[in-house]
């Protein structure tokens, strides 16, 4: 009677300490990791500006007016640091 009671109770314990690692486990993989830093390089041409940039979820968005007057919207990844899209605005 002793032993059977010994386990249940181990078996429970070990229950509960799966299912910790597993909502552990799920959180830390949900979550982002900002620990790894990308630099992200901005190649626009002399003359032009950066007019805003904002970060939304896990990319970057910058707005730049070109020398010619031409605006373009450039989308990158912050984990990855790269270019993901360039939008061309017309006027």
């Amino acid at each position: 009677m002793r032993l059977l009671k010994f386990l249940v109770i181990f078996m429970g314990v070990l229950i509960i300490a799966g299912l910790a690692i597993i909502v552990i486990t799920i959180y830390n993989r949900s979550s982002p990791s900002f620990e790894s830093q990308v630099n992200i390089e901005l190649n626009i041409s002399e003359g032009s500006i950066i007019l805003n940039q904002t970060i939304d979820k896990n990319k970057l968005f910058v707005y730049i007016r070109r020398e010619n007057s031409s605006e373009v919207i450039k989308v990158y990844d912050l984990f990855s640091g790269k270019e993901l899209r360039e939008i061309n605005i017309k006027k």
